[in-house]
């Protein structure tokens, strides 16, 4: 059983790596843009729909194993069990029901109901398998760098870099291509570390997977499925009701929104483990100031990369080119969803430490229903503001009840030392208003001004709160 102090030690060495994995969420995305604005906005914004149609085909297809095994490995030491039982049982399995959409998709391809371009976008779906498996098994074995290494980084800069290439070589089908060389890549190098990790472990191995990891994954896997759909339903009712090029520059504003959302769940591999450790009666207790800290942190670093997009959403959407500058307030409600998401959202975490999938997977299929109606009555009537007020609707939704429900079963892991956070979101969405009403106009030179002063006052304020909070962390663990 662990305890408040290994708890704490682990989330500051797993914090380190988080911010690494920031920056490189951040940066690797960059050749995205660039790959954009070479493509065009309507072939990039198939591409987009594509690629985020094999990520909830992949998702599906691991049956929630891969997740699981944030789980499962650290607990086969204390069940007696091989160190490394589970990861290849979860790969042949996901492997095999990949394969088998492979296929259909092949198949389909000959009927006028699939199109033939997908076929190509499908040759990835292994190699994603691969990834998640993989880089969830490094994560559950304490090893979080490799796959915000891979995951993060390698695989999002090599298939633009690989489609970029292949363009300009005058070879066809450039960006279903990229992506499989991208992922592909990503899966072996995943593999061989893994490998590192656990040299004794067959590729081949002789038990189907365990009874008990199938049962508390599968809960996690239909859970999947259902929040792969919530959270790209917008992009595709944006596609449905406006169009293509309407959707490629929607997508580019959600992938630069989505550097706050990465900070946020790159906290699930780190959370869900110290929360599954802690007995009813370190809930009470550590869960608190647990809970606090990764909230604290999560929304300290998305304020930090929140007020650069801010203060340079024009110089940022440039990047794929002005096809893509349309309705820029958009991206302020897709800011602000996330920021949200990062304060509260994070309970939904929780609840799956403490082994409550049913009432998470409950939660994201009415939130799936409060997502199509609202984006049903938004898009066509706002456009892509629309769509971003939809995504702001169902969170604000799942939150208020998944926190409710903590209330309920007596848990508050909000500490005081909080609330100074929703003061600085508050002020980061009144200063994007100001921006975009022109309130004040700021030249770059300017702006750049503006951004170092907010870091260093950010910067000053953290380690106020931060040391307050290590102190109420330490009088916790001096009680235990």
């Amino acid at each position: 059983m662990g305890n408040l102090e290994s708890d704490s030690k682990f989330l500051k060495k797993a914090m380190i790596v988080n911010i690494v994995g920031t920056i490189l969420k951040v940066c690797g995305p960059l050749l995205t843009f660039v790959m954009a604005r070479i493509f065009g906005a309507a072939e990039f914004g198939i591409f987009i729909s594509a690629q985020t149609l094999l990520l909830t085909i992949a998702h599906s297809s691991t049956l929630g194993l891969d997740k699981g095994l944030y789980w499962y490995l650290p607990q086969n030491g204390l069940n007696n069990r091989l160190r490394y039982d589970g990861i290849m049982e979860s790969f042949w399995i996901s492997a095999a029901i990949a394969l088998l959409c492979t296929a259909v998709i092949f198949v389909g391809s000959f009927t006028p109901y699939i199109s033939k371009e997908l076929p190509w976008y499908a040759l990835s779906l292994l190699f994603y398998i691969g990834c998640y498996v993989f880089g969830t098994a490094s994560e559950g074995n304490r090893h979080p760098q490799n796959a915000v290494f891979v995951n993060s980084f390698l695989t999002v800069s090599l298939a633009p870099a690989t489609s970029i290439v292949l363009h300009y070589t005058g070879v066809p089908h450039a960006l279903p291509l990229g992506l499989l060389v991208g992922q592909m890549v990503g899966a072996c190098v995943l593999f061989v570390l893994i490998r590192k990790q656990f040299p004794e472990m067959p590729l081949h191995p002789r038990f189907n997977v365990s009874r008990v990891l199938l049962k508390y994954s599968l809960p996690l896997g239909v859970d999947e499925f259902v929040s792969s759909f919530l959270i790209r339903s917008s992009l595709w009712m944006v596609m449905l009701f406006l169009g293509p090029e309407k959707a490629g520059a929607y997508g580019i504003m959600v992938t630069i929104s989505n550097a706050l959302q990465t900070i946020r769940v790159g906290f699930t591999p780190i959370l869900t483990p110290v929360v599954a450790g802690m007995d009813k009666g370190r809930l009470k207790t550590d869960l608190k100031p647990v809970y606090s800290y990764c909230v604290f942190m999560v929304t300290f670093i998305q304020l930090m990369i929140g007020f650069f997009i801010v203060l340079f959403p024009d110089l940022i959407l440039g990047i794929a080119g002005k096809d893509f500058i349309v309705q820029p307030e958009t991206l302020g409600i897709l800011l602000l969803v996330h920021l949200v998401a990062g304060f509260g959202g994070m309970s939904y975490v929780v609840l799956n430490g403490m082994g409550k999938s049913l009432f998470s997977l409950i939660m994201d299929i009415v939130s799936l229903g409060v997502a199509l109606i609202s984006g049903y009555l938004l898009i066509p009537a706002f456009g892509l503001v629309g769509a971003a007020l939809s995504m702001l609707c169902y969170n604000v939704f799942a939150i208020i009840c998944n926190n409710a429900y903590l209330f309920k079963m007596r848990l508050q892991p909000y500490s005081i030392r909080l609330w100074s956070q929703v003061v600085w979101i508050l002020l980061l969405i009144a200063f994007y208003i100001a921006l975009n009403m022109q309130v004040f106009v700021l030249s770059m030179i300017e702006k750049a001004v503006v951004y170092v002063a907010i870091i260093a006052l950010l910067g000053a304020y953290g380690l106020v709160v931060k040391k307050r909070m290590d102190k109420d962390r330490n009088a916790v663990s001096a009680r235990d």
